[in-house]
């Protein structure tokens, strides 16, 4: 595959994530839990539970929901590029960070602690 059509691709299939992305964010169970900082979007491109003391069962069970629909989409972008899961979801991760709210947490690494964005 040409450098170009591989660009093209990519830009298509993570317009198509983003989409997505929009669509399981807006799940308001997410949203609330996100404003009340239980829940926040994670380096690997999936949301994780910041407090796990505080997440409800219905939010657990949206948190495994909406990353069962983010594997998904990264699984079939995967295929589409060629890249491998992880790398399409880390580059998610990074759209997702950067489009965080101010007050959402985030998680930046495995070994990072969760942080209030600004």
């Amino acid at each position: 595959m040409s450098m170009f059509k591989k660009f093209a691709v990519w830009f298509a299939a993570i317009f198509a994530a983003t989409a997505l992305m929009t669509a399981y964010a807006a799940d308001p169970v997410i949203e609330q839990a996100k404003a009340q900082g239980i829940v926040g979007e994670q380096y690997d491109g999936y949301i994780g539970i910041a407090k796990p003391g505080s997440a409800s069962a219905e939010v657990k069970r949206k948190v495994d929901e909406t990353n069962s629909g983010r594997l998904a989409e990264y699984t079939r972008i995967s295929q589409k590029t060629g890249d491998p899961v992880s790398t399409v979801a880390a580059a998610m991760a990074l759209k997702l960070f950067a489009n965080a709210k101010p007050g959402e947490v985030l998680k930046a690494g495995p070994t990072d602690p969760w942080k209030q964005q600004p």
